[in-house]
């Protein structure tokens, strides 16, 4: 059974992010199925994970605006 996690807080500067690539990195590890979605305008977890967002396309943004499928994303 499928399980999801938020990592939330309304003040900036908790620790969401670092928390969520830490949890995500364990469980991925540990042979967890495992899916962490960045849907922050910033991307810091994409960056944290050390992805390239220049090289990134489609994007959230260009599902939920243009239409793209999900799926490409």
């Amino acid at each position: 059974m499928a399980r999801t996690v938020a990592i939330v807080n309304q003040k900036g500067g908790v620790g969401k992010t670092t928390t969520a690539i830490n949890l995500a990195t364990g469980l991925a590890l540990a042979g967890r199925p495992t899916l962490l979605v960045d849907l922050d305008p910033q991307g810091n977890a994409t960056t944290g994970l050390g992805i390239n967002k220049a090289g990134l396309h489609p994007t959230i943004y260009h599902v939920i605006v243009a239409g793209d499928p999900a799926e490409k994303a």
